[in-house]
């Protein structure tokens, strides 16, 4: 895995004003509490991401620093997702939203929490790191399966950004390959066990790690669906894009 990314996801600190241009009827809010609420939602989301990276880099490195970092960092993330919390409800109360607006406020409030969940996981993995034995080498597949999900959270906020409803769709199938990723994890994981019986007491928490990143990715996935709802009305379901379970065309 290479060197932590800077995050990608787009600084929407002056570029925010994309809610008004689709919401039609923000033009009677003030526009500064829609700037600022949606700044902060891409903040979240930008310290979530470079939570998880941070994470795998720290695991894949044995960086017990870089992970104690995570750890402390996520005190910052849930007061900046309760803060966004907090504006929504009360934007909400002040104005009395109805049809898009209303559903612009109920997606921050959701992904303002799936959000706070991804950054949780964060800190599992980081702690998982710190209690980690040094010489239990992480097994392949975790770096990638990080990759991946940094990777669909980074589409899916472009997405929002954009106000493209098919660009967030697109994470739907990219979640199935997180999903392989974890199968791969776990063989690898049988074949330590078989190999060298020594090492299954700290082998089995990097089998942690990879469930925390699949979780990631279900997170990441619920964005995705909650940006659907906000651009158009529409609830759609991760499952539909998905590929079928084995056996379901059986039935």
């Amino acid at each position: 895995m290479n060197q932590p990314s800077r995050m990608t996801i787009p600084d929407a600190l002056g570029r925010v004003c994309f809610i008004r241009k689709g919401v039609r009827g923000m033009e009677r809010y003030r526009d500064t509490e829609m700037d600022e609420l949606f700044s902060k939602l891409f903040e979240l989301a930008s310290l979530a991401q470079r939570a998880l990276s941070d994470s795998i880099w720290a695991l894949s490195h044995h960086d017990k620093a870089l992970a104690r970092t995570v750890w402390d960092g996520d005190d910052a993330i849930d007061e900046l997702a309760l803060a966004i919390d907090t504006d929504s409800f009360q934007m909400i109360a002040r104005y009395q939203p109805v049809a898009t607006d209303l559903r612009s406020l109920e997606a921050c409030i959701r992904i303002a929490l799936d959000l706070e969940r991804i950054s949780d996981l964060a800190v599992s993995i980081a702690r998982t790191t710190i209690g980690l034995d040094a010489r239990i080498k992480p097994l392949l597949g975790l770096a990638p399966m990080g990759e991946k999900v940094t990777a669909m959270l980074d589409t899916v906020m472009k997405s929002l950004l954009e106000r493209d409803p098919a660009m967030a769709q697109s994470v739907f199938p990219m979640d199935d390959e997180v999903d392989s990723l974890e199968d791969m994890v776990f063989s690898e994981l049988l074949d330590i066990v078989t190999e060298t019986r020594g090492v299954i007491q700290g082998a089995d928490r990097l089998l942690m790690v990879a469930r925390f990143l699949e979780r990631a990715g279900d997170h990441v996935t619920n964005i995705s669906e909650q940006i659907c709802y906000m651009l158009t009305g529409r609830r759609v379901k991760a499952s539909d894009f998905r590929r079928p379970l084995p056996g379901a065309a059986d039935k």
